[in-house]
């Protein structure tokens, strides 16, 4: 069965784990309140009842109000992949997600750099595809 995990790790690092959000409203995370936050999902496949093998992972980046809350709005979904793009994932955070990976998931360790690594590099190849194709579209004009 495949399941999930939802985090947020702060700019300087930090790394919260936080309940699935229900009609895209999130709990109170009030240790971040006022933060940027990476929100990080890893799907994995459970063995004996245990997290086993890391398949996929997730990521968007948003802002907490004042009392840590955050509720996704449409317009918020529609942006997710330019958030990532324009932000990307600081090498703080990415060194953070690794560190709780292997702390709390060991067994993600193996697989974490290449679906982790792949993620990000997917929606970078696509945004320089797209950005060729513009340049040759210009030519043909």
């Amino acid at each position: 069965m495949i399941q999930s995990r939802y985090l947020f790790v702060s700019r300087e690092g930090k790394v919260v784990k936080i309940a699935r959000p229900k009609d895209h409203k999130y709990k109170s995370v009030p240790q971040l309140a006022g933060e940027d936050v990476l929100e990080v999902i890893l799907y994995y496949r459970n063995k004996d009842r245990k997290p086993h093998k890391l398949l996929m992972v997730e990521f968007d980046r948003f802002h907490l109000d004042s009392h840590g809350n955050y509720k996704q709005t449409e317009e918020d979904r529609k942006r997710a992949i330019h958030n990532f793009l324009s932000f990307g994932m600081a090498d703080a955070e990415k060194r953070s997600l690794y560190d709780y990976i292997n702390e709390k998931l060991p067994s993600f360790s193996d697989d974490a750099p290449n679906v982790v690594e792949s993620k990000i590099k997917a929606p970078k190849e696509k945004h320089e595809d797209f950005k060729s194709m513009a340049k040759k579209s210009k030519k043909a004009v």
